[in-house]
């Protein structure tokens, strides 16, 4: 199956536009907080940013085996950085709060937010599922993330960037049955973003897509028939690291493809900036 793509190139490994040793994206002096780090595609996105030059990161996530293990191979891997490590859920308001409060005690204000964790319910058409599981849904993937945009809100530099992790399974025709609770999610996680950038114009909110990449919420949607081709994790950890550079400021209330070619993306500025394109909206209605 082929996605449309709203650039000519689709990109589906990393390629040197989006490379996190660009100087263009250094994060050199800046504090990167990521969520979900130690699971999925958490690990690439925190080796990324320490690639980029980022030397203090917070990764939270449920599993401290894992944030740890990642902690262990960054700061073995690149010299100098330092990764604290939480273990929080995301719906965990007092343990999300203390991660961010803790950072900033250490590190300083934040100024780089990967919203990265994400819960995917049990893949059954709506007619059959059980209520509480899908609930779950939109308990961490909205809850969520509205305890994690008031943490930031009070721990954040000046000017900082929120990079929301979606799936452009929000906004495409339903894939196959059974991913109500997973899209029905997202969607209300997207409206959620929009809403927290036009409060917020001093944070650069934006949406991303990464990918289908191999983790455990894909396997298990493979498991329940849903055949996509995989894209390269490098392509969605180098694509995050370029959102949260200079280079992607214009594009601060949109929600984008890491498939898509930065560059393609840089020369249609004028074009996303003054018209609607990449954000929520009503097919045919044109507000």
């Amino acid at each position: 199956m082929a996605f449309p793509s709203y650039t000519k190139t689709f990109h589906t490994e990393a390629y040197p536009a989006i490379s996190p040793t660009r100087p263009e994206l250094s994060t050199a002096g800046r504090v990167v907080f990521i969520t979900g780090g130690g699971s999925g595609i958490g690990p690439n996105i925190t080796h990324a940013f320490a690639a980029s030059g980022s030397t203090k990161i917070t990764i939270i996530g449920r599993t401290e085996s894992t944030l740890l293990s990642t902690k262990k191979e960054v700061e073995a891997q690149h010299a100098g950085v330092k990764v604290l490590t939480f273990k929080a859920d995301i719906v965990d308001a007092a343990a999300v709060n203390k991660a961010f409060e803790e950072t900033k005690k250490a590190f300083g204000p934040i100024d780089i937010l990967v919203s990265n964790a994400a819960y995917l319910p049990d893949i059954v058409p709506i007619a059959k599922t059980d209520v509480a599981e899908f609930m779950r849904g939109l308990e961490v993937n909205v809850k969520g993330n509205v305890i994690l945009s008031q943490a930031f809100v009070a721990n954040s530099s000046e000017k900082p960037v929120l990079i929301s992790i979606n799936t452009g399974g929000s906004h495409a025709p339903p894939l196959m049955p059974g991913m109500a609770g997973y899209t029905v999610s997202k969607i209300a996680a997207s409206k959620l973003m929009d809403y927290f950038g036009m409060e917020n114009p001093n944070i650069r909110v934006m949406t991303v897509h990464p990918g289908v990449l191999k983790s455990d919420m894909n396997d298990k949607s493979m498991e329940a028939g849903l055949d996509l081709p995989f894209d390269n994790v490098d392509l969605a950890a180098g694509f995050i690291v370029w959102s949260a550079s200079p280079e992607a400021e214009f594009l601060k209330g949109k929600f984008i493809w890491s498939n898509w070619d930065v560059e393609e993306l840089i020369a249609k500025k004028e074009e996303i900036t003054s018209t609607p394109q990449l954000t929520n909206g009503l097919i045919g209605w044109g507000y």
